[in-house]
């Protein structure tokens, strides 16, 4: 995070401890802040006061994160500079994805070896952080339902072309769209 913003009664709250503990606490929130580092206090004052002050970082972060969502759909609305760029770089994205999933395609065919979940990662826009779902799911798939979700990808992406409502990998692979 680039900033954090400490409300009153928590500095209040700070003032009350003495110069070693706020300087503590002040250097924990700071860490955790910039590196999600959680602080291994022994004096359980200084664990709960933290808390409070982890549950107000956590609520930036995920506020932050919906308005940078909010913001980036509102530049890609305009006509404007930035969305020609944006749009320009996600054709690039998307040809070069494209080429790369035709290679491993390609090699797949020639050794006749089960597809890589690597394959549909590299054409699909919104991987999200359940890998180990996907790969699972994956995994359960036949090599035609793998081709088939991979053909499906540029597809889904036409038919959704805002990435805030397109699904995660694992929620697309679970849901099965090409087979609708």
């Amino acid at each position: 995070m680039k900033n954090i913003i400490i409300h009153i009664d928590h500095l209040v709250m700070l003032a009350e401890l003495d110069d070693k503990d706020a300087g503590l606490i002040a250097k924990a929130i700071a860490q955790y802040a910039d590196k999600g580092i959680v602080p291994s206090f022994s004096n359980s004052a200084l664990k709960a006061i933290f808390t409070l002050f982890r549950s107000n970082i956590e609520a930036q972060r995920e506020s932050s994160a919906k308005r940078s969502e909010i913001n980036t759909t509102n530049a890609l609305s305009k006509k404007s500079a930035a969305k020609k760029k944006v749009v320009k770089k996600m054709a690039q994205t998307e040809s070069e994805s494209q080429q790369i999933a035709d290679d491993i395609m390609e090699t797949s065919n020639v050794v006749d070896e089960s597809l890589p979940l690597d394959a549909i990662e590299a054409v699909y826009p919104k991987l999200g952080t359940y890998r180990n779902e996907s790969l699972s799911i994956w995994e359960s798939f036949s090599e035609k339902k793998k081709r088939n979700a991979i053909d499906f990808v540029q597809t889904y992406i036409s038919q959704t072309p805002n990435t805030i409502d397109q699904m995660y990998l694992n929620r697309y692979l679970g849901a099965e769209p090409w087979e609708k």
